[in-house]
């Protein structure tokens, strides 16, 4: 089973910046924020199992860490407009602040995890004042052409959408925190979520992580739930689900073939699980096809 994870090279890409067209992309996390705008058509995307209706002039942002995808769901339309949309990736550290004292844009964004209701998708009427759609145009153009001096712009259009962000985010009453964030969980040769991702098939003992990673049980287990959401029997649990999701929606593999292959210990656990987590049964979704998309703008 493919992993998660979506490597990236960000000493020597910290950005990237693309228009797309696609309506599949399938369930991944990564170490680097994404931005997606879209300027025509639907998206149906699902972030750490919320999911979203994306509309022409709405972006959706994903952080470092959230499992995301794009799901190709058939709309009530016989036809629908093939979607364009708009793409940036980027490393955190490349943002700045020019006003001594003011909040750091990288802190700010390692914090919206903590929040306790999602900051992901961002409405066209929200937007709708703000010139988002051509920072993200400067931005495929800079990456495109590669002009002298092409980096500092984008890193400039790139911290004038988080700003933009941000207020909306403020005015729908986000509180800035003053917790300070570190990843206790991944270093330059062990890191907690992909050894989960990479082994999510097999018994991962979370004992043997908590050593890993130089913590108690108590303690891992403790510091794992406040910074990810979720206790590490969920999370694993969640990326077994994830990666089911794709073989129940675009292959016929069956119950029993996907409860081996994404390390279920048999069909009756896989099919417990998954309803926990989506509120279905597998068979439901795989008939089903469309889930009951929430259509949410968290206003």
């Amino acid at each position: 089973m493919d992993d998660l994870f979506e490597y990236s090279d960000s000493l020597n890409a910290p950005f990237q910046a693309f228009p797309g067209d696609w309506t599949y992309v399938k369930p991944h996390w990564h170490y680097f924020t994404e931005m997606v705008y879209l300027v025509k058509g639907i998206l149906f995307a699902e972030v750490e199992n919320h999911k979203y209706t994306m509309n022409p002039g709405d972006m959706i942002i994903f952080h470092p860490k959230q499992i995301h995808s794009f799901l190709d769901y058939p709309t009530k339309e016989a036809t629908h407009e093939k979607p364009l949309f708009y793409v940036i990736k980027f490393d955190d550290m490349i943002l700045s602040n020019t006003t001594p004292g003011s909040p750091k844009l990288p802190k700010l964004l390692s914090n919206m995890n903590l929040q306790d209701v999602p900051y992901n998708l961002i409405t066209e009427r929200e937007l709708q004042y703000n010139p988002v759609k051509l920072f993200f145009e400067h931005c495929i153009w800079e990456t495109t052409h590669k002009e002298f001096g092409y980096d500092i712009k984008v890193a400039c259009n790139i911290s004038l959408i988080i700003t933009e962000l941000v207020r909306i985010w403020l005015r729908r009453g986000m509180k800035l925190s003053d917790k300070t964030t570190f990843d206790q969980f991944s270093s330059s040769d062990f890191s907690v979520l992909e050894f989960i991702d990479k082994h999510s098939s097999e018994n991962i003992n979370i004992e043997e992580l908590a050593s890993r990673c130089g913590m108690c049980y108590s303690n891992f287990a403790k510091q794992f739930k406040a910074q990810f959401g979720k206790t590490c029997k969920e999370y694993i649990e969640f990326v077994r689900i994830c990666k089911a999701d794709t073989l129940l929606l675009y292959t016929d593999k069956t119950l029993d073939y996907i409860s081996q292959e994404t390390g279920f210990t048999d069909a009756s656990h896989f099919i417990r699980t998954y309803k926990k987590i989506r509120g279905i049964t597998p068979k439901q979704r795989r008939i089903k096809k469309t889930p009951d998309i929430e259509i949410t703008s968290n206003i």
